[in-house]
């Protein structure tokens, strides 16, 4: 019988970006978080319009 091993190809690695410092990556700064799409500051800036414009303008200015 031969010594074979079955693996599936992995996709590519995608690193998150954080949506509230515009063009870097989510450097999982809050605890038990695994991303963006689980961050509560992310959660709460983006729920607020407020907190969400000023994010957008200030990666704009940039």
């Amino acid at each position: 019988m031969p010594d074979s091993v079955h693996t599936a190809a992995k996709p590519p690695r995608v690193d998150a970006r954080c949506p509230l410092r515009p063009g870097q990556p989510c450097t999982l700064c809050q605890l038990d978080v695994t991303g963006p799409q689980d961050c509560p500051l992310v959660y709460l800036v983006m729920s607020d319009d407020e907190l969400r414009d000023g994010v957008r303008r200030g990666g704009a200015a940039r």
